[in-house]
């Protein structure tokens, strides 16, 4: 799985969710997943560069990184890296909305 399909599981799984586990008082369950949408899709966004950045980097080095059987590990860091970076934005949105992660 490359690093596009890779984040999209991701930020598909969390929408799966609904809320992606947050939570604010007094908000019925339809706002709070618009919400979260709409955080979700700001970190599509953000992340939307890196994503082709790491496509380019990954058919010019495909090769060598196979040659020396790094590929796989190449690909989750890549990977692993944006799943954190989309996280992060959609926590910090989620912050600013008022809400707060579930317990």
């Amino acid at each position: 799985m490359n690093r596009v399909g890779a984040v999209a599981a991701v930020l598909f799984l969390a929408g799966c969710g609904g809320t992606g586990g947050w939570t604010k008082a007094g908000t019925s369950p339809a706002t709070a997943e618009a919400d979260f949408a709409d955080c979700r899709d700001q970190a599509r966004a953000a992340t939307r560069r890196d994503d082709a950045i790491d496509a380019d980097i990954m058919a010019s080095r495909r090769q060598d990184w196979q040659r020396a059987g790094t590929l796989s590990i190449k690909r989750d860091d890549m990977a692993m890296s944006n799943r954190g970076w989309a996280e992060q934005i959609i926590g910090r949105c989620m912050a600013a909305k008022g809400y707060a992660p579930a317990r």
